[in-house]
């Protein structure tokens, strides 16, 4: 639903010039591949990494060799799967389609179905667990805690209910639990809402500044991702917003990006922006397909990646794992970007992959999902930081 009105991005995108001194591209030797029409963000618990289908299948896969273990569906009957990521803790795996879907991690065994009494679709946008509960935003205006082990209902937060609202997936730290909103008024309007994570009460909200503009749009575009004390968030306008967590205060922003740009898209007037954040740098995608770091501590850009004719970056948040960030893009390529520097440490050459989604990344590899399959891909490593250079003492004399 979300992906639909880019299309014609991701299909420009396919039409590149040709590699030259480009990085390694990592599915020229994958660890394995294992065939199916993948689609979202899988999950890797232990020596297993669980994944879905557009066909309403989820399947769990061994990571050392990508030997399927049980396959098991949601018997949804919907024209493809309607969410897109999986969610694994203990011996419980999540899988969001329409509704929410549970099974067995061991042995596939259907556990739970999710079906909420009020409201609807909180498959669509699954987001993390923290104290043996899963969070998901929805279609209707309300976002869900579910417990883990029996799919009961923990608590409902109402968002919006009067005007159609999605309320997207939720990031937690364990304590609060933060989501990003859209209301399709149109013009269309957004913000983002925290609550508690163990009573559901909400704690703060922020609504994205109205523009100049009135026929604009300030929709969610990016976010919520999580630091010690920060939220970052984008809007529709490209901004990108430093919340303070606990009270949801601004403490600072990213402006849009300015063109020309040289790529694809040479100029944008919206965007979506698709986030990262460590402690020390903020990662924020574009539909230009530029890529940039802001050093979090200055709020400046310290390095970008001018990636423009590869189409328009993925909508959903990045993988971070190791100091390495994973950016797919719409068009099908997968790019490993070093955090701290920018520099690409590998990047796939060939759309047909399909790597639209962002990674699952545990120890020496990360499993994508695609068109093409799932890949298990040499997790992408950081050059060695540089010895300094010991100072000799002078000689002394005799």
């Amino acid at each position: 639903m979300r992906h639909g009105w880019i299309i014609m991005i991701a299909t420009l995108a396919i039409t590149t010039p040709a590699w030259a001194q480009t990085p390694p591209d990592p599915t020229d030797r994958p660890l394995w591949h294992a065939a199916a029409r993948g689609r979202g963000m899988p999950a890797i618990l232990g020596d297993r990494v669980y994944a879905t289908t557009v066909d309403h299948v989820v399947v769990a896969l061994s990571t050392l060799d990508g030997r399927e273990l049980w396959r098991r569906s949601t018997e949804e009957t919907g024209r493809f799967t309607e969410g897109f990521r999986v969610v694994a803790a203990g011996d419980v795996v999540v899988v969001g389609d329409w509704d929410l879907y549970a099974f067995h991690a061991e042995t596939g065994d259907r556990l739970w179905a999710f079906h909420p009494a009020d409201g609807y679709g909180p498959g669509n946008f699954l987001g993390e667990h923290a104290g043996g509960r899963v969070f998901s935003g929805s279609p209707s205006g309300s976002l869900y805690a579910v417990d883990l082990k029996t799919g009961a209902q923990r608590w409902r937060a109402t968002v919006n209910t009067e005007v159609l609202t999605s309320v997207f997936e939720p990031a937690t730290d364990g304590r609060i639990v933060v989501a990003g909103f859209t209301v399709f008024s149109g013009p269309d309007r957004g913000g983002v809402i925290a609550v508690d994570a163990e009573s559901g009460r909400e704690r703060w909200r922020f609504h994205f500044p109205a523009p100049e503009d009135a026929t604009r749009s300030t929709y969610r575009s990016g976010g919520p991702v999580l630091t010690a004390d920060l939220a970052f968030v984008a809007d529709g306008d490209g901004r990108v917003w430093a919340l303070d967590l606990i009270t949801g205060a601004v403490r600072w922003t990213v402006p849009p990006l300015t063109g020309p740009f040289d790529g694809v898209i040479t100029s944008i007037v919206q965007d979506m922006r698709s986030l990262a954040a460590t402690r020390d740098r903020l990662v924020i995608g574009s539909l230009t397909g530029y890529v940039v770091g802001i050093d979090v501590a200055t709020h400046q850009e310290v390095w970008r990646v001018a990636n423009g004719w590869l189409g328009s970056v993925a909508l959903d948040d990045f993988t971070l794992a190791d100091g390495v960030v994973y950016v797919p893009y719409v068009s099908g390529f997968l790019v490993a970007i070093d955090v701290a520097t920018g520099e690409v440490l590998w990047q796939t050459r060939d759309y047909r992959r399909g790597l639209a989604w962002p990674p699952a990344a545990a120890g020496d590899r990360v499993i994508a999902a695609g068109g093409s399959g799932f890949w298990a891909l040499p997790a992408a490593l950081r050059p060695p930081a540089p010895v300094p250079a010991r100072s000799q003492p002078p000689p002394q004399e005799d």
